[in-house]
């Protein structure tokens, strides 16, 4: 087989790393890096000497690593086997990504089930070359756009899907919009790091949509509607939460057989929504008011007739006497009043007991 005198690139414009076909070569070739390349010799699996632009007269001295290999004399013309492959080290990757399947969100502000997904763009180049070939390519005679797209898609979208849970999760979907800035850069520093292991550069990312299943969007603009039509009648969620919470009264054991009683409960339920209402003010006549602000701060039980907040496992009120057997519960996150029973509150999904 004859020895090559001329190494130079020979591949395509879209191409990150190619490999030269040919393996023998003269100690007295000519290899030709062009701008934005680099080459590196290989030699039994192993990265040896790498080479900037311009051209080289392969001699000993400036192949030293692969001449302590195969002992390459010093001067004259000697052939010798290796591997040469060519990096493109600036070329940018523009490349889409997208969340093939939709994670489920609870929105919010609205409290309702969503199937959400993003899409964007992002651009990427070869910063250590040496880094890239032995620890991504291997064995491969060529590496372009796509297998690099193919390689990091899975890290990608499974960084973006867990990212977009937890924002999501404190952003309703009408205003996350005003956020994909913020999103973008986040993202970006966590997918950096990672892929710079690999000796790439994420030179850019970017988040540009977010994504609704057709049947989510419907209910968004169902709770919408909702919302405005409440607001031009003068209803909002705090008069559900005043009626919810009178109607858990209302159904107290002995409650329904004790008119007296249950009247006697009216005032807390009013004054636990004008906390709600955010106007908390000293109810001397009750003496309810520190009791409601400690609820609102995440107090699991209260007494139902006097409003005092309960010590945990008290079986009597300290305040007044009564027995706690018919104590109300409140979300330690959100405040919302639960049933003993219930797992999950319904307003924030927070696990009780938590």
């Amino acid at each position: 087989m004859s020895v090559l005198d001329t190494i130079k690139y020979e591949g395509n414009n879209d191409t990150f790393i190619w490999k030269h076909p040919r393996e023998d070569f003269n100690t007295l070739s000519q290899l030709i890096v062009h701008e934005s390349q680099e080459a590196i010799l290989f030699k039994n699996g192993q990265a040896l000497d790498l080479f900037g632009p311009g051209k080289y007269t392969l001699t000993s001295k400036n192949i030293p690593l692969l001449s302590k290999l195969i002992n390459l004399p010093f001067g004259g013309e000697s052939p010798f086997h290796c591997e040469i492959y060519f990096i493109n080290k600036t070329m940018p990757l523009d490349m889409k990504w997208g969340t093939q399947n939709r994670i489920q969100i609870l929105d919010p502000q609205f409290n309702i089930l969503l199937h959400a997904g993003a899409s964007g763009g992002m651009g990427v180049h070869i910063e250590d070359s040496r880094k890239f070939l032995t620890k991504l390519i291997g064995t491969t005679n060529a590496f372009n756009k796509d297998s690099l797209v193919i390689y990091f898609r899975e890290m990608i979208i499974t960084r973006v899907k867990t990212y977009l849970t937890k924002a999501m999760s404190a952003v309703s979907f009408i205003t996350i919009n005003a956020h994909l800035d913020e999103m973008s850069t986040a993202i970006h520093g966590i997918l950096n790091e990672e892929i710079s292991e690999f000796g790439v550069k994420l030179a850019k990312f970017f988040v540009s949509t977010i994504q609704l299943e057709e049947c989510d969007y419907k209910q968004v603009q169902n709770a919408l509607s909702t919302v405005a039509s409440r607001n031009i009648e003068g209803y909002n969620w705090v008069d559900e939460q005043i009626a919810d919470f009178m109607k858990r009264y209302a159904s107290n054991e002995g409650s329904q057989d004790n008119i007296g009683g249950m009247i006697s409960q009216v005032p807390l339920a009013m004054a636990f929504g004008n906390m709600l209402r955010g106007t908390i003010e000293p109810l001397a006549n009750m003496g309810f008011s520190g009791n409601l602000q400690a609820l609102h701060n995440g107090s699991n039980r209260f007494c139902t007739k006097c409003g005092e907040v309960l010590k945990p496992d008290a079986k009597f009120c300290t305040k007044c006497g009564s027995p706690t057997k018919n104590a109300m519960y409140s979300c330690s996150n959100c405040g919302n009043i639960i049933d003993k029973e219930d797992i999950f509150c319904a307003k924030c999904g927070k696990k009780c007991g938590e």
